[in-house]
Parts: C-alpha cells; sequence; structure tokens
C-alpha cells in the first residue's frame, strides 16, 4: 500500500514538473508573437517610407528629365538660328578658306559646303535648311 502511495505521489510530481514546463513554452510562443506583430508592423512602416522615398524620386527624376529636354529643345533652336544667321552673314570668298564652286550649283549647295567646313555634320545641316538627311550628304560627298 505505501507502495501504491508512493508511486502516485511520483506521477503527481511528473505531472506538475509537465504542465510548468508546456506553460513556460506557452509563454513563450506569446513573447515570439508579440515580437513577430512588433517586427511585421516595423516592416509596414518601411515598406511605406520606401515607396514614399520612390514616388519622390520619381518624380523628381521626370522633373529633370522633362527640364533636360526643354533645355535641350532651346539649344537646338539657338544652333539652328545662328546656323542660319551665320549662312546669311558669310560670304564664299574668305582669307583662307576659299570655296571653288561651279557656277552651276545652287545656292543651297553653297550654304550646305559652308556649314560643313564649320563643323556641322549632315544631319545639323539638314535641320538648318529643311532638307533631308540624305540630300545633304549626297551634296557633301559630291562637293566636299
Amino acid at each position: 500500500m505505501n507502495g501504491i502511495i508512493f508511486i502516485s505521489l511520483v506521477l503527481n510530481v511528473v505531472c506538475i514538473y509537465f504542465i510548468y514546463s508546456l506553460w513556460k513554452k506557452i509563454d513563450e510562443n506569446n513573447k515570439n508573437a508579440e515580437s513577430t506583430d512588433h517586427i511585421e508592423e516595423l516592416l509596414e512602416l518601411f515598406s511605406q517610407e520606401m515607396r514614399y522615398e520612390n514616388e519622390r524620386l520619381h518624380k523628381l527624376i521626370s522633373d529633370f528629365s522633362s527640364k533636360n529636354e526643354q533645355d535641350r529643345h532651346k539649344i537646338h533652336e539657338k544652333t539652328i538660328e545662328t546656323g542660319i544667321e551665320t549662312i546669311n552673314s558669310i560670304t564664299l570668298n574668305e582669307e583662307n578658306d576659299e570655296v571653288h564652286i561651279e557656277s552651276e550649283t545652287k545656292p543651297d549647295t553653297h550654304k550646305v559646303i559652308i556649314l560643313a567646313k564649320q563643323g556641322y555634320n549632315a544631319e545639323q545641316i539638314a535641320k538648318m535648311l529643311n532638307r533631308g538627311k540624305g540630300e545633304i550628304e549626297l551634296l557633301l560627298k559630291f562637293y566636299a
């Protein structure tokens, strides 16, 4: 009889130990869940902040791009105006840059040759004179 009481007492102690152990594990899981919730909130805030920064960066890039395009367009217009003014003000016979052209050539051909000697490429000359790029390249091959 004493043996049964002793076994019962040992089993009760073992059960209490397992109950205490399970209670500790449940408590740790609750703490982990709380820290997981906290980490999820931090990640969500971080992703919102990154989204805001990306939108701001995208806006800056698009503003810069449009401003750059406008500046490029203004510079191109000034280049064309300068080229046309130069064409109108230059004579064919300059000190170091005499151009011998046959009398049968057109005035546009003279302008093309002058602009080519000033360093403009065929595409720029074509835009200045409202001609095709291929036409200007052909004239440059024949007369330059």
